[in-house]
């Protein structure tokens, strides 16, 4: 088991609470005669690709089978490809059969939030004037994928422009979460992550800004990772409208990532290092290098926990808590070094104050930021890098409570459904 796993299964504990919670009446459950393939990781398929114990268009065809099962319900994927996905899995298979293996994901079935440009695809960010958008060229996250071996076959929902905690919009509705189908599955990757819950698609693109791809992650019980900043490429995400920014001036948009989503953390890491691998389509063949791991060994990991803080916006559930308390006390038992009462010399408050600041110039179109507050990013970035100097790892509740049930639909009814822009 590699470093990146621990440290990310780790992470994990919180993001499982809800799985473990909020089974409710309205969940879909996997049918006998469907069988367990499709919640089997993407690393345990593209294996099973290459020893011949499936085909690609055989997999393929078992996704869009449970898809049509389901999805009428669920509301996860809003757009598919199905003759050039079929297509392709053939191509996979007949070059399998010459003993050509096109990448880690050959013939791996996958779908992609619908931020992203795909051909053959609409991309609309749910927007309705992206209605009728079909992309002349694939996002360079996307090609990269795809020149790894994966097949793109379908699209995942998401709120107008991903700029909420649901996953609502004026095209394709409301996507509800397959554990529990009155509540939300979180945005903006919602889609993304109540198709992986619901055994869609066994590995899925996502973006987060502030929190897209860790809250749906967390509401529905999956793998999420958001990468260092900088490491994956933009380009071909919507927003910035399509054409609206040049290539070159992408990076300097801040806080916005794009990263993996998986219900197996095996999958995060074989995901991202396909994602830092330049395709063809880059015209840099450069590759980021990451630092190496601060420790090899798990107990070796120095946690630090914060659970609470006076802070109005950081209100946690008692039962949630409880959940993550009893979670803190198994680690310890397994002999982690757990400080419950270490705190970055950073105030929850400054930094909400700071990410809406961000938030608001970008979405205002101005950029690049402003020199002052450029440095007062770069004052709590100090403050970060100086905590860490004594922790390897800081757990903490994944969502905030004001942004739950203040901006989102918790429970949502028919009537209020209609109501979300």
């Amino acid at each position: 088991m590699t470093l990146f796993k621990k440290v990310l299964q780790l992470s994990a504990i919180i993001v499982l609470i809800s799985a473990l919670s909020c089974c409710g009446k309205g969940s879909v459950k996997p049918t006998n005669h469907i069988g367990h393939v499709h919640f089997n990781s993407a690393t345990e398929l593209a294996s099973s690709i290459r020893r011949g114990e499936i085909t690609s268009i055989d997999l393929l065809n078992l996704y869009l089978d449970r898809i049509k099962r389901y999805n009428d319900d669920i509301n996860a994927v809003v757009a598919l490809d199905i003759d050039a996905a079929r297509m392709r899995a053939n191509e996979a298979d007949k070059a399998l059969a010459e003993g050509k293996v096109w990448g880690p994901l050959h013939g791996v079935p996958m779908t992609a939030k619908d931020v992203f440009e795909v051909v053959g695809m609409p991309t609309t960010s749910g927007d309705p004037k992206l209605k009728g958008y079909f992309p002349k060229r694939n996002a360079m996250a996307v090609q990269r994928l795809i020149d790894a071996g994966a097949i793109i076959f379908g699209k995942t929902n998401v709120p107008y422009h991903a700029k909420d905690y649901q996953s609502y919009n004026k095209i394709y509705g409301t996507t509800n979460n397959p554990w529990d189908l009155s509540r939300t599955p979180g945005g903006s990757s919602g889609g993304s992550a109540a198709a992986l819950a619901a055994g869609f698609t066994p590995l899925e693109l996502g973006s987060d800004m502030g929190g897209s791809i860790r809250i749906p992650a967390h509401y529905t019980g999956i793998f999420g990772h958001k990468p260092t900043f900088g490491i994956v490429p933009r380009y071909g995400h919507i927003p910035p409208m399509p054409g609206e920014v040049p290539p070159n001036l992408i990076p300097t948009i801040p806080l916005l990532v794009v990263g993996p989503l998986s219900r197996d953390a095996d999958d995060l890491e074989l995901a991202l290092k396909v994602l830092m691998t330049p395709g063809s389509d880059d015209e840099s063949a450069n590759r980021p290098v990451l630092l190496p791991p601060r420790k090899k060994l798990f107990n070796k990991f120095r946690v630090a926990v914060w659970l609470t803080d006076s802070s109005s916006i950081a209100e946690i559930d008692a039962d949630v808590l409880s959940t993550l308390q009893k979670a803190v006390a198994k680690l310890r038992n397994a002999g982690l070094y757990i400080d419950e009462t270490a705190r970055p010399n950073i105030s929850i408050d400054k930094i909400n104050e700071l990410h809406g600041n961000i938030r608001d110039l970008i979405m205002m179109r101005l950029l690049p930021l402003p020199e002052w507050l450029i440095a007062e990013q770069k004052k709590l970035q100090a403050l970060w890098a100086s905590f860490f100097e004594n922790y390897d790892v800081l757990l903490a509740p994944v969502s905030l409570g004001f942004s739950v049930c203040k901006y989102t639909n918790c429970r949502r009814s028919a009537q209020d459904q209609g109501l979300r822009e």
